[in-house]
């Protein structure tokens, strides 16, 4: 099916249209909802969760489904102005290639524009062809100094 073909809209989610949440494709998300976390996502203003919910009238059975997301947090530092994070993206399987991708990055831009902020960054692993293909398709410059990852398990850490 042809992106022109596929009926899609976007959605910022706030507490008044969780409830959008209730239908989402099995690959949209890394893990299932927990209710717990994602009423704690939301009681922060900072946090933004945009989604591409499925409108297509031949497939009734699917249509209000969430077929693609992404998370975002715009932060302030003590010496820099306000700027978002991207943190991750997720389109379904079956709806890749359809340009959703582009259109939910390129809704988490206006978005971070329309709160003041001056700047926008998400990191990726250096294999994953396809999140490095949608970030510079939408405009995304590939930082020329190479960070290392580091992470913390918090939880049973035995010292």
């Amino acid at each position: 099916m042809a992106e022109s073909e596929l009926g899609v809209t976007l959605h910022l989610v706030a507490a008044a249209t969780a409830h959008m949440l209730d239908r989402v494709d099995v690959d949209v998300f890394d893990n299932p909802i927990d209710p717990e976390s994602f009423r704690q996502f939301l009681a922060n203003p900072m946090n933004q969760l945009v989604v591409a919910v499925l409108e297509d009238p031949s497939d009734s059975a699917r249509t209000g489904t969430v077929i693609g997301m992404a998370s975002a947090i715009s932060y302030v530092h003590p010496d820099k102005p306000l700027q978002t994070f991207i943190n991750e993206v997720g389109v379904a399987e079956r709806y890749r290639r359809h340009g959703i991708g582009t259109r939910l990055i390129e809704f988490l831009l206006e978005h971070a524009r329309s709160l003041g902020c001056t700047e926008a960054w998400v990191a990726t692993e250096v294999d994953n062809a396809a999140a490095r293909a949608l970030y510079r398709a939408t405009g995304g410059r590939e930082d020329t100094e190479r960070a290392v990852v580091y992470t913390y398990d918090l939880v049973d850490v035995e010292r």
